[in-house]
C-alpha cells in the first residue's frame, strides 16, 4: 500500500479508536453513576445496621469495592501526538525488560546515535546506535541523557532519539531474531542437515557459539535455521533457542570495518539495513491494522473497549514511528548507493587516466608488459590488475566480465570496448586507448572506429 494510502488508515485508526475510548467512557460513566446510587443506599443501610446491629452480626473489616477504571476523552492522543509524547505517557506503565530484567528501548536516529563516554557532546564517542538498534537502560533520571548498554558498548545518549516504554516493548518483539546457538557441555559444535533425518546429507556445521536464525522449532525435536547453504535442520536438544537484537558498534568495531571493507560492502550492508527496517515497519502496520478492524468489529463490553483501544492506539504509534525509521534507514542507503556509484566512476576514471600514460609503447603479440610491449588483451589485463580486478589474456573471454552497458552513450570511462577479435578501453569523450597494432602501439582512436561487440563496467 501506498504512503498516503498508509497514513488514510492510520489516521481512519485514530478516529476509530477515539470513538471506540468515548463510548467506552459513556458507557463507564453511565455504570459509576448507577454505582453510586447503589452505594447511597448501601451507607444508609449500613448506618441503620451500626445503629441497631443484630446481636449476631459478625465484625467484618471494610473491604472496598473494586472500581472499574474510565477512559477521560481528553486523554485520547492522535499518533502523531502520541510519538512525541510516549516517554510521559508510559513513566509509571509496564516497561520492556529484557531476561535480565533490564529496561529496553529502541535508537530511532535520523542516521545513527552516537554513545558518549560521559553525559556531555563534548566526551568522547564510544560507539553508535543505528536505526532500530536496541539497547538496555543502565540509568535513567529523567533529563536530557541516558545511560545505556548496547551489545559491549557502554555510554550515553540522548534520550530524545530513544523509543521508550509501551512503543519499545512492541517494536522489540518486532525486531528481535530467534536465534540457535550450540550450548551443550558434550559438544564443540552440532551438524545442519539437509532433511529432519540424521541420515541426510551435512549441510554444514554449526560451531560452539555461533548464531543461526531460527524459522521455526518442531514438537518432533528438529529446529529450523537459515545458514549460508540454505535452510536446514539440527536437533534441538544441541541447541539453544534464545532472542538477538541487533546493537550498537563500538568505536574500534566501526574503525575496523571501514578499513577492511570496500564501498560496496558498506552500501550492501546499509541496503540489508533498509530492508530490514521496512519488513519491520510492515509487520508494525499490519499488527495496527488488524487493531483498527478489531475496534470496529468489537462489541463494546464493560472493561474491554478501554484496553483495546488503549492496545490499537500504541500500535499505531508504533507502525509510525517503524515506518520514520524505515525512510531513514533506506535515506542512508541510497547516500551509500550514491557514494559507492560516485566511487566507481571515480575508479573507472582512475583506470583511463593510468592507461593513457603508455600511449606510444610498443605493440607485442601474446605480450602483457605496458612499458616492453602488449598485445590488446595483455594491454586491459595488465591496466586492471593494477586496480585489484583479475582479467584473462584473451579479448572474446574479457566479454563475459562485469556487466553490460546498453551503447556508446553510457558508457563511462575505465569501462571495456570488446570488439570481435579486439578490446580497449574507454577514456570518454567518445574514445578509447588500446594497443592497436605492431605499426601504431599503444594509441587513442575513436571508439566507433570499428564494430563494437558489446561495453562491459568491472566497476558497478
Amino acid at each position: 500500500m501506498s504512503f498516503i494510502g498508509r497514513k488514510l488508515v492510520q489516521g481512519l485508526l485514530t478516529a476509530s479508536i477515539a470513538a471506540a475510548m468515548m463510548s467506552g467512557a459513556v458507557y463507564a460513566a453511565e455504570e459509576q453513576e448507577e454505582t453510586e446510587m447503589a452505594v447511597s443506599d448501601a451507607e444508609a443501610s449500613e448506618e441503620e445496621a451500626e445503629t441497631h446491629p443484630p446481636l449476631d452480626a459478625p465484625m467484618a473489616a471494610s473491604v472496598p469495592a473494586a472500581e472499574e477504571e474510565t477512559v477521560p476523552v481528553d486523554d485520547i492522543k492522535p499518533i502523531d501526538e502520541a510519538i512525541s509524547t510516549a516517554r510521559e505517557e508510559t513513566a509509571s506503565e509496564t516497561q520492556t525488560e529484557s531476561a535480565s530484567g533490564a529496561t529496553l528501548v529502541v535508537a530511532a536516529p535520523n542516521e545513527y546515535l552516537n554513545v558518549h563516554s560521559d553525559a556531555s557532546l563534548s566526551s568522547d564517542v564510544v560507539g553508535k546506535l543505528y536505526t532500530n538498534d536496541v539497547a538496555a537502560v543502565i540509568q535513567d533520571n529523567g533529563d536530557d541523557w541516558v545511560k545505556i548498554q548496547s551489545g559491549g558498548v557502554v555510554g550515553y545518549v540522548l534520550g530524545e532519539y530513544l523509543v521508550t516504554g509501551e512503543e519499545a516493548e512492541v517494536l522489540t518483539d518486532l525486531i528481535k531474531q530467534d536465534v540457535a546457538t550450540v550450548d551443550s557441555e558434550s559438544e564443540d559444535e552440532t551438524d545442519v542437515y539437509s532433511r529432519k533425518d540424521e541420515d541426510s546429507r551435512v549441510m554444514t556445521t554449526i560451531s560452539k557459539g555461533e548464531q543461526y536464525t531460527v524459522e521455526e522449532t518442531d514438537e518432533d525435536g528438529w529446529t529450523t535455521v537459515v545458514t549460508d547453504e540454505g535452510t536446514g535442520y539440527v536437533r534441538s536438544e544441541s541447541v539453544t533457542v534464545g532472542a538477538s537484537y541487533p546493537v550498537a558498534q563500538s568505536s574500534d568495531e566501526i574503525k575496523e570495518i571501514r578499513e577492511n571493507s570496500t564501498v560496496v560492502d558498506i552500501a550492501d550492508e546499509a541496503q540489508k539495513r533498509a530492508d530490514n527496517a521496512q519488513a519491520i515497519a510492515d509487520a508494525a502496520y499490519e499488527k495496527a491494522e488488524e487493531a483498527m478492524n478489531g475496534i470496529e468489529d468489537m462489541e463494546l463490553e464493560e472493561g474491554t473497549s478501554s484496553a483495546a483501544a488503549r492496545a490499537a492506539q500504541t500500535l499505531g504509534a508504533v507502525s509510525e514511528i517503524a515506518q520514520k525509521n524505515a525512510d531513514a534507514s533506506k535515506e542512508h542507503a541510497d547516500f551509500a548507493k550514491e557514494n559507492m556509484q560516485n566511487h566507481r566512476a571515480e575508479m573507472g576514471q582512475a583506470v583511463a587516466d593510468f592507461a593513457v600514460q603508455f600511449v606510444g609503447n610498443p605493440y607485442v603479440w601474446g605480450g602483457s608488459s605496458l612499458t616492453h610491449g602488449t598485445d590488446c588483451s595483455g594491454f586491459t589485463m595488465a591496466v586492471y590488475a593494477n586496480f585489484g580486478i583479475g582479467l584473462p589474456h584473451y579479448d572474446a573471454s574479457q566479454r563475459g566480465y562485469g556487466i553490460g552497458i546498453s551503447s556508446l552513450s553510457d558508457a563511462r570511462p575505465g569501462d571495456l570496448v570488446c570488439y570481435y577479435g579486439h578490446v580497449g578501453i574507454y577514456i570518454g569523450d567518445g574514445q578509447i586507448v588500446h594497443a592497436a597494432n605492431a605499426r601504431d602501439g599503444i594509441k587513442i582512436s575513436n571508439a566507433d572506429y570499428r564494430e563494437i561487440a558489446c561495453i562491459r563496467r568491472l566497476f558497478y
